[in-house]
């Protein structure tokens, strides 16, 4: 199944045309609170369904959206299934100011559509969701396997990355085993600047403890895809 679509508006729209300062990576700047950018998320899972082009533009196709007075130019990249704001501006018909006339200079001028900046930005924001979801559900998983100590706990990070957690208590110390996948669940290769990142994150949470890489598993075997790390600390140390 094809991506559904999606919209945000390239940065110079979002600064030049809506005023608006460019927020940090971890804000997707296509859920922003703004009247066109509602707007768009509106329109976009059915763009260009239902939108009128705009003429003075021949290529590639441009159509347009409505806020109030103002009009906007939207672009759908197909590739990425993401539908672009390119620009805003007031309607003044028959003004060299009209919005229309604002259109076409910037397409003329090769400023309308998104270009490498905006690709990039939409790329990061993705990694930064992505590693969001992961630790949140490693976190998660962690949780249920402290609340239930000796029971092995699965699950998919971010219904991506296959995890499994398991916790041992006993002769004074806690055992937290956990494995990570190379692979994530649709069989690509994870990068293991991946894993090691969340491998982190769960050092981090449960210190202090000692990590060390294993190569087996309390009670079985490990696949030859899952790297394995071992904690070990105090019970009174639990979260």
């Amino acid at each position: 199944m094809p991506d559904p679509q999606r919209g945000r508006p390239t940065l110079r729209c979002l600064t030049d045309d809506l005023g608006l300062e460019l927020p940090d990576l971890g804000t997707d700047l296509g859920l922003l609170d703004h009247p066109f950018v509602a707007e768009l998320r509106r329109i976009a899972p059915t763009s260009p369904d239902g939108q009128k082009r705009i003429l003075s533009i021949d290529r590639p196709l441009v159509y347009r959206i409505r806020v109030s007075s103002e009009r906007g130019a939207t672009w759908l990249e197909d590739a990425k299934s993401v539908v672009w704001l390119c620009s805003a501006h007031r309607r003044e018909g028959g003004s060299q100011d009209d919005a229309y006339e604002f259109f076409s200079e910037l397409h003329e001028a090769g400023r309308l559509l998104p270009n490498e900046d905006d690709s990039l930005r939409d790329r990061a924001e993705a990694a930064i969701r992505l590693q969001r979801g992961l630790t949140a559900d490693l976190i998660e998983l962690l949780g249920l396997a402290l609340a239930e100590p000796d029971s092995e706990h699965r699950g998919d990070l971010g219904d991506w990355l296959p995890c499994r957690m398991l916790v041992l208590q006993g002769d004074g110390v806690e055992e937290i085993w956990c494995a990570l996948s190379v692979r994530s669940a649709d069989g690509a290769f994870v990068r293991e600047a991946v894993r090691d990142l969340l491998f982190a994150t769960l050092e981090q949470h449960v210190a202090p403890a000692l990590f060390e890489t294993r190569n087996d598993w309390p009670g079985g075997a490990i696949e030859w895809f899952e790297v394995v790390r071992l904690g070990v600390r105090e019970p009174s140390a639990a979260t």
